[in-house]
């Protein structure tokens, strides 16, 4: 850079023109200042007028770095003052950082998108499905737009008030509850979230009997079925299928011709709902309800939707006919309301009443434990029956003896 040092008229100021690059009707200066820091002298470079720098600007600048040596606080030399502005910019730098991962994590951590995270990653589920559901119609609009650590006992139980008073029953509080429980466990599994759920202390004390209840007797399942025929060949052997084996329905849909061995009379149940597999055995209505289909490829579906792919509920037709013979008339206890998983209750309270043992019912049904087949033991229990006729017969014999007292 050509030119000599030129001294302004502000002391410690100088500047050194450029050799041909202007700035306005001047050449561009460049400008320095000269000072002394514990006896020592500074000449440090400010910047070029074409930067913004003016004798005035430069002035102002050596100006506040005397005072500061005067006081002894703040930067003393262009180089801290420098220093200083890089430090301040480099931490509003990280606190903005810090903020911006704050807020993220606090999205993360929204129920919502927490839930949407457990769903990709759960998309196997069986249950996902309904889950979604519960979510989107309860769960989602009372707390979704809350982190996890914002949720309180008191967000679950103005959930559960709405669900009481929209009718809903325990069961479905329950899951409810499990919902949100999962979800805190997935959250916590991927390291977004700490502590006990809200849901710890949540119908703790609460003890539901929401195992239903209601069986149809022969009578009526032979009607239901003579009813459904008409409307729907599949769905009428569907049902016939859940009372001759006790087969829930997302085991009936899953079924694949493969599974079906005419031979040994035996369809092979697999990835149930309590993860073992098991056979069950064809009634003579199932073999010839079997023998009269048409057999489709081993990996085929024998009940498939109308679309072609596995069936998600059964047909409406179900309802539709259990109306129409009145079978839940006068009902308001939904455990004795009749519904197609009542054919699978049916089947289980016939082979009681045949006298089969309960475990090997609970083989039948593909129960975990006997404790869920227990539930059935009170249909044909003699020593109840006993127990009440003994009741009976000495009440009659008191009614007897009064009488001829009074005679």
């Amino acid at each position: 850079m050509a030119g000599q040092w030129v001294k302004t008229k502000s002391v410690g100021v100088r500047y050194r023109q450029h050799p041909t690059r202007k700035h306005g009707v001047n050449f561009d200066r460049y400008f320095t200042i000269r000072y002394k820091v514990k006896g020592k002298e500074k000449n440090e470079g400010l910047g070029w007028a074409s930067e913004g720098w003016t004798e005035k600007k430069a002035a102002a600048v050596l100006a506040e770095l005397k005072a500061n040596q005067t006081t002894g606080q703040g930067p003393a030399t262009l180089r801290d003052k420098r220093d200083a502005k890089q430090k301040s910019e480099e931490a509003k730098a990280e606190q903005e950082r810090l903020q911006l991962l704050k807020e993220e994590r606090e999205q993360a951590t929204k129920l919502d998108n927490v839930f949407k995270q457990y769903c990709e990653s759960h998309s196997h589920k069986k249950s996902l499905q309904s889950e979604v559901g519960l979510y989107k119609n309860w769960i989602g609009p009372a707390i979704g737009g809350k982190r996890l650590d914002e949720i309180v006992l008191l967000d679950l139980e103005r959930i559960k008030k709405n669900m009481t008073t929209a009718g809903k029953s325990a069961r479905s509080i329950q899951y409810v509850k499990a919902i949100v429980r999962q979800i805190y466990n997935y959250a916590s599994i991927i390291s977004i979230y700490k502590g006990a759920p809200p849901t710890q202390h949540f119908l703790k004390k609460q003890k539901l009997d929401n195992k239903r209840q209601r069986y149809l007797s022969p009578n009526e399942a032979t009607a239901l079925l003579e009813a459904i025929r008409p409307h729907s060949e599949q769905t009428h052997n569907i049902c016939l299928l859940s009372l001759n084996t006790g087969m829930r329905f997302g085991e009936i849909a899953s079924l694949l011709w493969q599974h079906i061995n005419m031979d040994n009379r035996s369809i092979l149940i697999v990835d149930p709902k309590n993860g073992e597999s098991r056979s069950a055995y064809m009634s003579d209505a199932i073999f010839q309800m079997f023998s009269g289909l048409e057999r489709g490829k081993s990996d085929e579906l024998v009940f498939p939707s109308r679309k072609g792919g596995q069936m998600k509920a059964i047909s409406k037709v179900v309802e539709r006919v259990i109306d129409e013979l009145g079978l839940n008339d006068g009902i308001t206890d939904r455990r004795m309301k009749v519904v197609f998983h009542t054919l699978r209750h049916s089947c289980a309270s016939w082979l009681v009443n045949a006298g089969v043992e309960l475990p090997t019912i609970a083989k039948i049904l593909g129960h975990k434990t006997l404790a869920m087949t227990i539930r059935y033991a009170h249909v044909n229990d003699a020593s109840v029956r006993n127990a009440m006729q003994t009741l009976d017969q000495q009440q009659n014999h008191k009614v007897v003896e009064l009488s001829k007292q009074a005679q």
